[in-house]
């Protein structure tokens, strides 16, 4: 029975983890690093009590690939198009920027301490340190609700160009080992079999997948419908490998094939249980890669922190470029600061190729865990370290002062003037927009400030009065009027931005009635006391329309039905929390 070894060290595993859990939960820390700090007692830096290594990649590589297909599902190849500039340009500039830096800023920095490496040991550090962590980084996003906000894009896109740059990466940094022979033909011709092949597999995801999901959910069995779920998920991570692709990429463009199908939330809902479990053994087995003596851990930590910053602060700098705010730059800049998993596989492929040394290796692999353990606390802080940090940068250009010592206006025809009657919206998604239409449809004039710069040209083509900035700055409030508007609605749903922007609003223009959007009543309190008029409460509005609807058709008194809802919106924690209200008898 000595091959079923393995199942000891899992269920070791699992037991050590939620202990471990039970007690970070207590401390508020992220279950994330209590899985990563599980590994890092289990290997070889803490009792060394797992041995199959092996195993445990191979099942962390499963919950990656799961990740990324779960992730994919959420996005449709339309969200996709709106991010092209991101992956394209963002991408393409992260990975040639971070990757040079930070090459530049190793060669000097170990020359420096007297730990001389070669030029080629210094750009491939550079490169492998400039991808990062897809499964960390969406993972806490994901579960955070962030991945939706402009941050949350900007992380996606760049991560998107990453994971598809890995294999060009592999390709170039192998001809920096000792024994590589350059040939452009070779190059040329690879790289076009990878090409063509990825191409061709992507078209027959479109063609098929959506097919394979209608048949696989009509059968309404629900053995069917977990196993072909995992059929296409890791089905389509392998054959994106065999084009020398990476497995989670697969995974990733399948996802977001079947995100356009109706079916798309029974695939969800099945695979998530197995991307939970195996997505918990990545987190463990990136502590059971450390293995390192405590004398250099100081230096390693050291090394970590300086590529945090650089990292951190270059895509902070790509992400003004493509024109977003400081603010979400740099919470962007938080978010990807780290060191991927893909980087594992660099390092082991240079350590193959002769490029790096295994002391060398070790050493990447104790910078890349370090880094790793500390994102979930960088993305949780992020949003108060922007606040504190933006405003006291003295770089950012700030508006020209007409003579009356305020921010000058933009010359603009659309711009509305002070003393008429008019409403600003600030975010133009599903619920700007309805305001919107609405507003337009009773002849009340507004203005709209949309932090998406896609969506800001789109719709000005269009004809709305709509202007790009981020909310929580006050040259983009002025710039939409929010300092004479009658009524300001914040249809947006980053939290942190609404608490800050309230404020905001309320030095420019205290006389505003503010109408805020609430995802929980846990919420509400805190958005009352930063100055709103009213928050409106996503799923307390839904249970509102669901008992409306319900006594409509009871064909109860529409009057009487306007009473309820008003007297649940004025008593709203009180009754949920405590006792129902009790209807007129003239219900029954």
């Amino acid at each position: 029975m000595h091959e079923f070894d393995f199942l000891g060290e899992l269920v070791l595993i699992g037991a050590l983890a939620i202990a471990i859990i039970l007690i970070f939960q207590r401390l508020r820390i992220p279950p994330v690093i209590g899985l990563i700090f599980t590994g890092i007692l289990l290997g070889p830096s803490g009792i060394g009590a797992v041995y199959d290594e092996k195993l445990i990649a191979t099942l962390a590589e499963l919950g990656v690939i799961l990740l990324l297909f779960t992730i994919g599902l959420e996005f449709s190849l339309d969200d996709l198009k709106k991010l092209k500039k991101i992956v394209l340009v963002g991408g393409l500039v992260q990975i040639l920027v971070t990757g040079l830096a930070i090459s530049c800023i190793a060669y000097w920095m170990l020359y420096g301490i007297g730990k001389n490496i070669s030029v080629e040991a210094a750009i491939f550090l550079g490169f492998a340190f400039a991808v990062s962590s897809t499964a960390i980084c969406l993972k806490i996003l994901t579960d955070r609700n962030e991945l939706g906000l402009p941050h949350g894009k900007i992380a996606l896109g760049i991560l998107i160009f990453q994971d598809i740059a890995i294999v060009p990466l592999m390709i170039g940094l192998n001809f920096l080992s000792p024994d590589a022979v350059l040939s452009t033909v070779n190059v040329a011709r690879k790289v076009g079999f990878i090409v063509l092949f990825g191409a061709a597999i992507f078209a027959g995801f479109r063609l098929l997948m959506p097919r394979m999901v209608r048949l696989i959910t009509s059968l309404h069995a629900r053995e069917v419908l977990v196993i072909g779920a995992l059929v296409i998920c890791f089905g389509a991570a392998y054959l994106t490998s065999l084009a020398g692709l990476s497995l989670a990429l697969g995974s990733f463009v399948a996802g977001m094939v079947i995100a356009s199908t109706d079916e798309s939330h029974q695939i969800s809902v099945t695979i998530d249980p197995f991307r939970e479990a195996f997505t918990s053994i990545f987190f463990v087995s990136v502590g059971l890669l450390l293995d390192v003596k405590m004398i250099n851990l100081p230096l390693f930590i050291g090394i970590a922190i300086a590529v945090l910053l650089v990292k951190g602060l270059l895509v902070t700098g790509v992400s003004l470029i493509l024109g977003y705010s400081p603010r979400v730059s740099m919470m962007a800049g938080m978010a990807l600061a780290q060191i991927g998993e893909f980087s594992f596989v660099l390092a082991e492929s240079g350590l193959n190729n002769r490029v790096i040394t295994g002391e060398v290796f070790q050493a990447m692999l104790a910078i890349i865990v370090v880094t790793m353990i500390v994102t979930p606390a960088m993305i949780a802080i992020a949003p108060k370290v922007a606040d504190q940090v933006v405003p006291a940068l003295g770089f950012i250009p700030l508006p020209k002062r007409d003579s009356g010592g305020q921010p000058a206006r933009p010359a603009d025809s659309t711009i509305i003037c002070a003393g008429e009657i008019h409403a600003a919206i600030i975010g133009f998604g599903v619920n700007g927009r309805n305001v919107a239409a609405v507003l337009h449809a009773t002849n009340i004039s507004y203005t709209v400030l949309e932090i998406d710069r896609e969506i800001v040209r789109t719709m000005r083509r269009k004809g709305e009065p709509i202007y790009a900035g981020d909310c929580t700055e006050t040259k983009s409030l002025l710039r939409a009027g929010i300092d004479h508007a009658r009524a300001v609605v914040l249809g947006i749903s980053d939290g942190g931005a609404i608490r800050k922007c309230i404020p905001a609003i309320r030095d420019l223009n205290p006389k505003a009635f503010v109408i805020v959007r609430a995802r929980t009543l846990d919420e509400v309190e805190g958005l009352y006391k930063a100055g709103a008029d009213v928050v409106v409460t996503e799923k307390f509005e839904t249970s509102i329309q669901i008992f409306s609807q319900l006594l409509n058709h009871f064909t109860v008194d529409p009057e009487l039905i306007l009473e309820q809802q008003a007297i649940i919106r004025r008593e709203c924690e009180k009754i949920f929390f405590q006792t129902p209200p009790i209807l007129p008898s003239k219900l029954s």
